[in-house]
């Protein structure tokens, strides 16, 4: 799929939890690979130095009520600050529970992510709102249009 979506596969990195993934699976899994590639037609960048590891030991959030797979900042943040400069562009197209999004917050980046389910995309809102201190300037975009925060918040509570 990564492939087919026009993307080069340079390797695979693997997310190492300090924890069990407890499952139905024989063996508990421990880690989580974490695809490294670009754009086949696209330049690569590469702005840290030549030592960095395919083995990514960040800790795992405790569990959290508002996303069941909701990844660590600084898991994000790391690739992020090695694959882009400050003041440019970040796409994540799955956006989960926003950590992305945090982490182009924290590393001067900007991000645009994408997320289908509704709920989801409250709890990606709702927490950078509370990161920056302000909901001025959030845009949320529904099937096509733009909306600021409070239109859709005026809009939820409307609809109850």
């Amino acid at each position: 799929a990564f492939s087919e979506a026009g993307f080069y596969l340079s390797g695979t990195c693997i997310w190492k939890k300090q924890s069990l993934v407890l499952g139905r699976s024989p063996y508990q899994w421990q880690h989580e690979p974490v695809l490294f590639g670009w754009k086949k037609k696209g330049k690569h960048l590469w702005y840290t130095g030549r030592k960095e590891s395919t083995i990514w030991e960040f800790d795992k959030p405790k569990k959290n009520g508002d996303h069941p797979t909701m990844k660590p900042v600084a898991l994000l943040a790391y690739p992020i600050m090695n694959s882009s400069m400050s003041n440019t562009l970040v796409l994540d197209p799955f956006g989960g529970s926003g950590s992305t999004l945090v982490a182009c917050e924290q590393t001067e980046r900007s991000c645009a992510t994408i997320e289908l389910d509704e709920k989801y995309c409250d709890v990606i809102v709702k927490r950078y709102i509370e990161l920056v201190g302000s909901s001025t300037g959030v845009i949320v975009q529904r099937d096509g249009l733009d909306y600021t925060y409070e239109e859709v918040a005026s809009q939820e509570a409307t609809d109850g």
